[in-house]
């Protein structure tokens, strides 16, 4: 866990623009780890999240879909109901 690809803060701002609701990846930050600018911490976090509100779904597990190149699909999850958290554990299920 010293370092994980991902996004960086030029793709968090476009992927911001086109107004998702979530954004979710199959690394366990979603952005690249450690950032490259030391000076700031989870800076892709901070867009999403803070100043944006787009929630972040971590650890995907996106290998079956990729291999069988479904690329389009309702997405359906629920979080645990769980009152002041700020994550939860979820079953995500792709539905083609």
């Amino acid at each position: 866990m010293k370092s994980c690809p991902g996004i960086g803060v030029a793709a968090a701002e476009w992927l911001a623009k086109q107004d998702p609701m979530l954004v979710g990846s199959d690394n366990f930050p979603v952005e690249v780890s450690p950032n490259p600018d030391k000076e700031i911490s989870a800076p892709v976090h901070q867009i999403m999240l803070v100043v944006n509100g787009i929630h972040l779904l971590e650890n995907l597990k996106l290998d079956e879909l990729a291999a069988k190149r479904v690329y389009e699909f309702a997405f359906v999850m629920q979080p645990l109901k769980l009152k002041g958290a700020t994550g939860s554990t979820v079953a995500p299920i792709a539905i083609r």
